[in-house]
């Protein structure tokens, strides 16, 4: 029996309470959960069927009913009297029907006790909706918004849509806002009511106090902090002419100045008089920060650079009051068309879930709701007699929704919840941790607060590694998360005390490396490379399992850097990749085959199913092909005049494709060949398993047979879907997942893959949505689409980056609080000296990454527990990643007397140019070759406009404020973010044979990741897009098409880059 300590023993037994159990990670709170529901049932007689135990997922209702079932049996063993045992008995039979369960899972089962009560069809109840069945009700969905919306033609709907786009056909970015207003509604008890409030919020506002007082605390808060930052920097700058340059007396009073004139706009502040605080900013601005006494004084001019940033950013948005009354008025019409038409699409999404007789995960609990609501809480009285004791798990995660659900059926004293704040990390799923954090702080009589505040998992360096960071970092002033005294864990156990190894930070200086062994590898493929040589070196020299390390990531998309690093070693791993399902190659040669089936005219899709393992043709075949057909003629005609064997096996799979169901034709292709017996791993026979299971569902939802599930495929295929699970937990494999699929797991070594900056919020959309603040948009005046911000614009973006900084500093705990005995972080770094300062508000908001708040917490305050390993010289030969060599395979082909020509993309795109003015090109030549060549320098440099200065000056190119601006644009641009999440290449050469010419050249920017990203750089003075997809089209082309070859699997996206309109254009 376990040894209880005081707090779990108090966390066990407390009864006829609301119980709030804050339990930190490694605090053993699902043993005191599973200890108490036990004492319950074996020592107070609650019968299993009177308790509801919900948890967040499926593994963990499944881990409580095992371990219940577990020491019950245990029980009925030692027990000896018979009544006793017949109690047991019936405990035990009583276990899998119990409401031990999900959320989703006890909302379901009164839908289905009840869902008479709400006039619900029993129909729907049986049949949830899977992902690609609900992407496509979603889009139809939309469009039938968009129809109603069309039939009216009404000026607030044209108006709306010239807001959100200056194109008439692209209401791309409309309809993410209204799918999105829908998701967000859907987190609420009545989405209708908070759409209609959300309205209000515009309605009738003259005066800024109408402005609802929670928008006017979030405005004034982002002042508030951007003053504080401010004050800070002028802080340090007064300090340094205080004890460095004292007599520099003309700059000192300049500055001296300005930071004695901080109270007075500091007082405007805290009085909330927004006119008085900025007509008194604007007067301290206009002072100037004088440059630095020392050149050489780095420190200095980073203050001075912050300073003159901080001042140009406030300037920039404030504007009078008056404007910011007028453009909320203005904008009312446009957020009552939005809310009409999300009301309009949530109709409509409904009506096609009546049709085809199914339900989703949201209509689980809002129909529940809607249940226990009905006839005056008449179920919701049934279930309040019924239930003993609630418990809910993981109770950070809950939202409006299900904390609502729990309120409708409880007793007054019989609620038992647990939870980690500083665990809360799905705000993405709409988890409001602000509900425990209420509980707290609203404390009421029949509440009792329990902290769990032993760690139970992990090494002493390690728990107080994580005491000393995070007590730092979540008290930092500005910031509504904490880390309490209650928080500030001990070790559990002895044996945590001993062989202690300190958390290692691996700082690697990736750029000294690369100059030394002219490697041209990316940041990430430097921390693959080593993170998987460590793995290796600690496999061999400690005789460790490959299943004892985990790496984590933040990032998807980093797990293919990983996959490339251990195939290389031939490190055995497993790594759930999110977006790999419909990309994973078993899944990829199936699709394809069921379109080659349907359309055998269509050469890709019939040259990949032919050369597959189920027809074992090969690519000396298609070449053989290619060289006899006539120029018009499909292969499939012309393997179908030259037919085998195996050409005849495709044709009897057509003949079938018109007779047999989606699923009996797609287990005739698995055993094609014996395709799924012998040609596929362990992880594809997943995917291929789910793959069926998808097809069985939409054969049960829908009657449009093979052509309709790919054409389902083909408007879901980009969403992100994991690939299927294929090993258990004790497979001896090195494990790398997401940090938010590792909460609640523990590994004994534990590599975080780090990083020194975070994405910036997204903010270029014309509207933002928020759970608590609805919506907030820009303003636009058209015709000339000039765009401001808006007081609830600044408000919802500052709450939203203040949000999302705090919910990182919980994803980091959750990262750095999972290992048992060793605790490595792995980063590229420049220089540490940059990371040697106070961890602030200030260094906060400058969105600098984990790997930032970790140096700077231990390097201003060295602690024994916390080392750095400088890794300045290459662990091991590091050969270039097999898919970044820019060559294409040799294939066989018969013999050609002709002569191959060899040419350029740019020259086949000659042809297709005007005439040109000779001078004006060569300046443009010059200046368009320094641009491509900065473009290279930079390469993936973290963003700096001193940083573009400095290399363009070393160029040679004069950047004005036009220029530095289009570079700025380029790179806040999120289709550059995204492809800079890749593997990265300026200047990529290629050389590919294509017919009778070698097509060679050089690509100015190539991202390659699931997808592959071609973003050609152009200066050309040129005023329309249309004018750059008419000169290089062309030329585009001819890249994807040499990239396809290089890469036939991968989706090739290719996009023109504007330095001239400060555009991205997709080609």
């Amino acid at each position: 029996m376990p040894q209880w300590n005081e707090m779990q023993l108090k966390a066990i037994e407390t009864k006829q309470k609301n119980v709030l159990v804050s339990a930190s990670a490694g605090s053993g709170k699902t043993t005191v959960l599973i200890e108490r529901l036990m004492r319950l049932v074996m020592e107070e007689r609650v019968e299993v069927d009177a308790i509801l135990a919900m948890t967040f997922t499926e593994a963990a209702a499944n881990e409580m009913k095992k371990r219940l079932a577990a020491a019950l049996q245990s029980a009925y063993d030692t027990s000896t009297k018979e009544e006793e045992k017949a109690y047991i008995t019936r405990q035990l039979t009583s276990i899998q029907t119990a409401h031990i369960s999900t959320i989703h899972s006890f909302c379901l089962s009164i839908i289905q006790d009840y869902y008479y009560i709400i006039g619900l069809d029993p129909a729907r109840i049986s049949s949830i909706m899977d992902n690609g069945v609900m992407e496509q009700a979603k889009s139809e969905a939309l469009s039938k918004a968009f129809d109603i919306q069309y039939e009216k033609q009404d000026e607030d709907f044209l108006h709306t849509c010239m807001m959100f786009s200056s194109r008439a056909e692209n209401n791309d970015a409309l309809a993410a806002c209204i799918q999105n207003l829908a998701n967000l509604s859907s987190s609420k008890p009545n989405p209708k009511k908070w759409l209609e409030d959300m309205k209000e919020m515009y309605h009738d506002i003259h005066t800024l106090d109408d402005i609802p007082s929670f928008m006017q605390d979030i405005f004034f808060d982002y002042l508030h902090v951007q003053m504080e930052r401010y004050h800070e920097v002028l802080d340090r700058l007064a300090y340094l002419y205080e004890y460095r340059y004292s007599e520099e007396e003309k700059k000192k009073t300049a500055v001296m100045k300005k930071y004695g004139a901080l109270g007075e706009v500091e007082k405007t502040l805290e009085e909330k008089d927004y006119e008085a605080f900025r007509l008194a900013f604007r007067g301290i601005a206009q002072g100037i920060i004088p440059t630095s006494p020392d050149k050489e004084d780095n420190e200095y001019h980073r203050l001075r650079k912050q300073s003159q940033e901080l001042e140009d950013e406030l300037l920039a948005i404030l504007f009078s009051s008056t404007t910011f009354l007028q453009d909320i008025q203005t904008l009312y019409p446009i957020v009552s068309k939005l809310v009409e038409m999300t009301l309009d699409y949530r109709n409509a999404y409904q009506t096609i879930k009546e049709e085809i007789q199914c339900i989703d995960f949201d209509d689980m609990e809002h129909f529940a709701l809607e249940i226990l609501q009905a006839k005056d809480g008449e179920v919701a009285d049934i279930y309040r007699n019924q239930f003993v004791e609630i418990m809910v798990d993981e109770f950070q995660d809950s939202n409006d929704v299900q904390n609502e659900l729990v309120l409708l059926i409880c007793k007054e004293n019989n609620v038992f919840r647990v939870g980690d704040i500083k665990q809360s990390i799905y705000g993405f799923r709409h988890a409001k941790p602000q509900l425990m954090k209420g509980l707290i702080t609203n404390k009421k009589e029949n509440d009792e607060i329990i902290y769990l505040s032993n760690n139970y998992r992990s090494k002493k360096m390690i728990v107080d590694f994580n005491n000393i960071l995070f007590k730092e970092l979540m008290n930092t002033d500005g910031f509504s998360c904490s880390y309490a005294k209650e928080d500030d864990v001990e070790t559990g156990v002895p044996a945590q005390n001993e062989d202690n190894l300190p958390i290692c930070f691996h700082a690697i200086f990736h750029d000294e490396i690369k100059k030394e062994n002219d490697l041209i590898l990316s940041k990430n493929d430097f921390k693959a490379s080593y993170i998987s040589h460590e793995i290796l070196r600690k496999h061999e020299e400690e005789n460790r399992k490959w299943k004892d390390f985990v790496v984590l990531v933040r990032s998807n998309a980093r797990k293919e850097n990983l996959k490339a690093a251990f195939d290389k070693l031939n490190i055995p791993y497993f790594i759930d990749v999110k977006s790999g399902f419909y990309q994973s190659n078993a899944v990829q040669i199936m699709l394809s085959t069921l379109r080659a089936l349907l359309h055998p005219q269509e050469d890709i899709p019939f040259m990949a199913a032919m050369t597959s393992p189920l027809f074992q043709y090969n690519v000396e075949d298609f070449a053989h092909a290619k060289l006899q057909k006539e120029k018009t003629q499909s292969y499939y005609a012309w393997f179908k005049e030259h037919a085998s064997a195996n050409f005849n096996v495709f044709e009897d799979l057509r003949t079938n494709t018109r007779t047999l169901s989606l699923p009996d034709m797609l287990n005739l292709l698995y055993n094609t060949n014996d395709y799924y017996s012998l040609h596929t791993t362990l992880q594809e026979k997943t995917n291929l398993d789910l793959l069926y299971e998808k097809a069985v569902n939409f054969e049960d939802s829908y009657a449009t047979g093979i052509a309709g599930f790919l054409s389902q495929i083909e408007q879901i295929k980009d969403a992100q879907t994991a690939e299927a699970i294929p090993i258990g937990s004790e497979a001896d494999v090195v494990r790398v997942m997401s940090i938010h699929q590792s909460k609640g797991l523990q590994f004994p070594v534990v590599y975080l893959w780090s990083s020194d900056s975070f994405s910036m919020v997204e903010n270029k959309e014309f509207c933002m949505c928020d759970a608590d603040m609805g919506i907030a948009l820009k303003c636009m005046d058209l015709p000339q689409r000039y765009v401001r911000t808006t007081w609830y614009r600044l408000a919802m973006e500052h709450k939203k980056n203040k949000e999302e900084l705090e919910e990182e500093m919980r994803i980091l705990y959750v990262a750095t609080t999972r290992a048992q005995q060793e605790m490595h972080i792995v980063d590229c770094v420049l220089s540490l000296d940059t990371y040697n300062r106070p961890l602030t508000m200030s260094a906060i908001y400058e969105r600098n990454g984990y790997s930032s708040w970790i140096l700077q917490s231990f390097l201003q305050n060295p602690n024994p527990l916390f080392t750095i390993q400088e890794v300045h010289q290459l662990w091991n030969d590091i050969p270039l990643p097999e898919e970044i060599h820019p060559v294409s395979k040799t294939f066989q082909y018969q013999k050609d007397t002709k002569k191959l020509e060899i040419i350029t993309p740019t020259a086949i795109q000659k042809e297709h140019l005007p005439e040109l003015n000779l001078h004006k090109q060569v300046r443009g030549s010059s200046y368009g070759t320094k641009m491509h060549k900065l473009m290279e320098t930079i390469g993936e440099d973290t963003f700096s406009i001193e940083n573009i200065k400095e290399k363009a000056e070393m160029l040679g190119l004069q950047l004005y404020d036009k220029q530095m601006h289009s570079i700025t644009t380029l790179y806040e641009h999120p289709i550059y973010q995204e492809a800079l999440q890749g593997q990265c290449f300026h200047e990529l050469p290629f050389m590919v044979k294509k017919e009778d010419m070698i097509l060679h050249g050089y690509m100015d920017f190539v991202s390659i990741q699931e997808k592959i990203m071609i973003i050609d750089f152009k200066t050309d003075a040129l005023e329309k897009e249309e004018d750059f997809k008419k000169l290089y089209a062309s030329q585009l082309s001819q890249y994807k098409e040499a990239m396809h070859i290089l890469y036939p699997s991968k989706d090739i996206h290719t996009y023109i880059y504007s330095f001239h309109l400060e555009s991205m254009i997709k080609v």
